[in-house]
């Protein structure tokens, strides 16, 4: 059985399914101290280790059991600083097969109008005709320092997406936990004073201003992932894993290491191959059961729409007797 290093960790759900590929591992997580911790405990102990984190579809409700996780026995995967699990399979991409199965994923995602955390209703507001939709982060995020990004690359970001689209408002998708955990946005409100800027700042489902953006702005955002699988214009600040693949625009350059197959450009099928199958494991909320991505996709995607049914039944007026 793997080894946790904390007791956080520990009390994961599931947690002998997640990592039943790596019984005898030092468990981590992340570029947090549990994360290097199992690293160099590994290392006196010989042993192996992960580095965990939550999956691209991590639940429904905000605080219930994950349904994937991330696990890289390489490297962490927003760390470009070094190689990592996931930055390997983009790079050995997917095949014929793989292929196909991750153009089903896509299909099923964009169908789907999950992202990563699920709780929220969709943007209810009229949107502008024409916008570009920029991602704000929580400030200390550890993937901005390990994208190679600070605060200025958000600075950077903002002006340039103003800059870009002369003609379109820019959209700027507060980070839930700023509303819910009362943390800090990297961008300054005084930068956000701008005639063509509006702030979303209901905690909101990302997917519909996603969908409906003409170009997506990201330092090391997970929206700039999932903008990419909805098909989306992405202009990169930092260097996150989907970034320096030839996907996306970036204002950084992209580490050696990021070569598909020998190429300059990856494919969204290899991406989507490695962010949804090979790095992540799927458990069932309930059973604990191995699952695939696909099963995971089309649960969590009934269990929003009952949901979605429940909350859109509350707002209704009682019937008159």
């Amino acid at each position: 059985m793997a080894t946790a290093v904390n007791r956080a960790i520990a009390r994961i759900p599931h947690l002998d399914t997640f990592l039943a590929e790596h019984p005898r591992a030092l468990a981590g997580w992340g570029r947090k101290p549990s994360g290097w911790r199992a690293v160099k405990l590994a290392k006196v102990l010989r042993r192996s280790y992960v580095i965990l984190e939550d999956g691209f579809l991590r639940s429904v409700a905000r605080d219930a059991p994950s349904l994937s996780l991330l696990v890289d026995d390489i490297g962490c995967y927003y760390d470009a600083s070094a190689p990592s699990r996931m930055e390997l399979a983009i790079a050995s991409g997917a095949t014929r097969d793989e292929s196909e199965r991750a153009r089903a994923l896509i299909a099923q995602w964009r169908g789907s109008g999950l992202s990563k955390y699920n709780h929220a209703p969709d943007f209810q507001g009229d949107l502008p005709a024409r916008y570009v939709l920029l991602a704000d982060q929580v400030y200390g995020d550890q993937s901005v320092p390990c994208g190679l990004a600070d605060v200025e690359a958000f600075a950077a970001m903002l002006d340039a997406a103003l800059t870009d689209w002369p003609g379109h408002k820019v959209l700027v998708k507060v980070h839930p936990d700023v509303l819910t955990h009362q943390k800090r946005s990297w961008l300054p409100k005084g930068a956000l004073d701008h005639p063509r800027v509006q702030v979303i700042a209901d905690g909101c489902h990302p997917v519909r201003l996603i969908r409906e953006a003409d170009a997506v702005y990201a330092v090391t955002s997970l929206i700039g992932f999932e903008a990419l699988v909805h098909g989306r214009e992405v202009h990169c600040f930092g260097m996150p894993f989907y970034a320096g693949w030839g996907l996306t625009q970036d204002r950084l350059p992209a580490p050696h290491r990021r070569r598909a197959h020998g190429q300059d450009r990856a494919r969204i099928e290899d991406m989507v191959h490695a962010a949804f199958v090979v790095v992540p494991r799927y458990a069932h909320p309930v059973t604990g059961r191995p699952w695939d991505a696909a099963s995971a996709i089309a649960h969590a995607a009934q269990e929003r729409a009952t949901m979605l049914d429940g909350l859109l039944a509350d707002t209704r007026e009682p019937a008159l007797v």
